[in-house]
């Protein structure tokens, strides 16, 4: 059931995907056109232009990460210093890094700066680090692999940390994790990940049974503004990450594995 869910997440979003449709309507006018439908072809030519000004001129994505980000904040400076720090994968680039045979960070570098200044904090947490590889090919390339790399470099004591990669999304990271921590209920867990992935995140954490503080880095929102900025090609690879997540949380909360779109603290 795990392996169908996966791939089928795969495959859902290339018929959701931005991107996709910015290829395909163009596509679907020239049909119509060729059917002799020229109104309906004009207005898919219409709807096209429309969306290529709109998401080039405006930071759509960001606008839609906003509710995602705003439903965490990290731990105030009088918050009790947490019993384990967990991070979740997603900021590794395996190919790169696996040809270059050097550690290959992406725009979610964040993740890992944050663990290793809280391992550096708070001496005496336990340390997770949970994620195998997203793909459906290249299951051999391990981000796990990497940051144990990235760790030993940076001199983080290994004998604190847990390194989990064999999961593929975010419910195997929760599952999976659980399997190797086995958390105490009065243990103080830290969480960190994207802030526009942190529902969803706490989310599954929580269906574990594992209570975690979120710990939220790698923002995309940065104010509403309706002064025109155009930059279609970063507004486009946002507006696809952030549009990803919303439906992997609707997805979450329907198939069970969040009982919640925006979960209170568990």
């Amino acid at each position: 059931m795990d392996n169908l869910f996966f791939i089928a997440s795969k495959m859902i979003w290339m018929f959701i995907s931005p991107a996709n449709w910015l290829v395909l309507i163009p596509l679907l006018a020239l049909l119509l056109n060729r059917l002799g439908w020229l109104i309906w072809a004009r207005c898919t030519w219409a709807l096209e232009f429309g969306l290529i000004l709109l998401i080039g001129a405006y930071p759509v994505g960001q606008w839609l990460a906003e509710p995602l980000e705003s439903y965490s904040a990290i731990p105030g400076p009088d918050a009790p210093a947490p019993d384990g720090i967990i991070v979740l994968g997603g900021a590794w680039q395996t190919e790169q890094a696996d040809y270059w045979q050097q550690w290959e960070l992406n725009h979610a570098a964040e993740r890992e700066l944050a663990f290793l200044v809280l391992a550096e904090r708070y001496p005496s947490a336990k340390l997770v680090f949970t994620g195998g590889s997203g793909r459906v090919f290249s299951q051999g390339l391990k981000e796990a692999h990497w940051a144990q790399a990235l760790y030993r470099d940076f001199g983080l004591d290994e004998t604190r940390l847990i390194l989990e990669s064999e999961s593929r999304n975010t419910d195997e990271n929760a599952r999976f994790s659980k399997r190797l921590v086995t958390p105490k209920i009065d243990e103080r867990w830290w969480l960190i990940t994207s802030a526009y992935h942190m529902p969803r995140s706490v989310g599954v954490f929580c269906q574990q049974g594992w209570s975690v503080t979120p710990y939220p880095v790698d923002h995309y929102y940065a104010g509403l503004s309706w002064r025109p900025n155009w930059q279609l090609a970063k507004h486009l690879q946002e507006l696809e990450r952030v549009l990803h997540e919303w439906l992997g949380l609707v997805v979450y909360r329907g198939t069970g594995k969040s009982s919640h779109l925006f979960p209170p603290r568990c």
